[in-house]
């Protein structure tokens, strides 16, 4: 499948959106497909212009499930939802502060930030498992079409649709292709410019460093996967011991979210 076809069926037409695209649409390895407009992945919602948040409104999601911390979610508030939408969110502190120092010092490069990328993408499994199983919660409570972000739209969101893929049966080179599409969806030059913050200015002055952080790398999805390798015997073990979803919660979502 080529990234050409993926993006001309996954993207939505929405000018102030950041990284939002539908993440249905792809082939199970038990050869059927994952329905689109069930599945939604996105980066910040706070810049939407009301006619994109009447657009996004009219899609019919019934439930956002919003990994950010307490202080994202207060300096970019998700509002284009009503009260009839299942939104769910949590407190927690997380690493981001730790990488953003990496960035500020003089002396980090861009293989050390690489490797800081690498760590985050070890432990997110473990640190937001409590987030992820409330976005499978949300789906076997049948609260579809469901929307699932963070503020890029590409680790902490990326590593829950890799999650979601991998309990309908999709292929682990499918789900990597799907996460490498934050490559060509996020547009960081327009995201920097919408106003001055510590990472414009840190990517005007140290580009190299910064791109680590920015892009997706199939490295970062690998290092998920090896940890559920090395922990869980596979994201089979995790999804069933960890997250709760076993055979028959994977059935009932197969049959939510897989075309017939």
């Amino acid at each position: 499948m080529s990234e050409e076809a993926v993006m001309e069926r996954s993207g939505l037409p929405l000018a102030s959106a950041f990284n939002l695209r539908d993440f249905g649409g792809y082939p199970t390895m038990g050869g059927r497909r994952v329905r689109r407009g069930m599945l939604y992945r996105s980066g910040t919602m706070a810049l939407l212009t009301p006619e994109d948040s009447a657009q996004l409104r009219s899609l019919g999601i019934r439930a956002i499930c919003d990994f950010r911390r307490p202080g994202e979610r207060k300096s970019e508030p998700t509002s284009w939802h009503d009260a009839s939408v299942d939104y769910y969110c949590r407190d927690y502190s997380g690493a981001t502060g730790v990488l953003m120092d990496l960035v500020r010092e003089d002396r980090t490069t861009a293989a050390d930030m690489k490797a800081a990328m690498l760590a985050v993408y070890h432990e997110i499994a473990t640190d937001h498992a409590e987030a992820y199983a409330a976005m499978f919660r949300q789906m076997l409570a049948g609260h579809l079409p469901i929307l699932i972000n963070c503020s890029a739209g590409k680790d902490r969101t990326g590593a829950g649709a890799a999650m979601v893929l991998a309990a309908l049966g999709v292929s682990r080179d499918v789900i990597i292709e799907d996460y490498l599409l934050t490559n060509s969806h996020a547009d960081w030059t327009w995201r920097l410019a919408q106003g001055e913050n510590h990472l414009s200015r840190l990517q005007q002055a140290r580009a190299d460093v910064v791109e680590p952080l920015l892009i997706a790398d199939a490295a970062y999805l690998e290092a998920l996967f090896a940890q559920f390798d090395a922990m869980h015997g596979g994201i089979d073990g995790y999804l069933r011991d960890v997250l709760g979803v076993g055979a028959a919660a994977r059935a009932a979502l197969c049959e939510a979210l897989l075309e017939s």
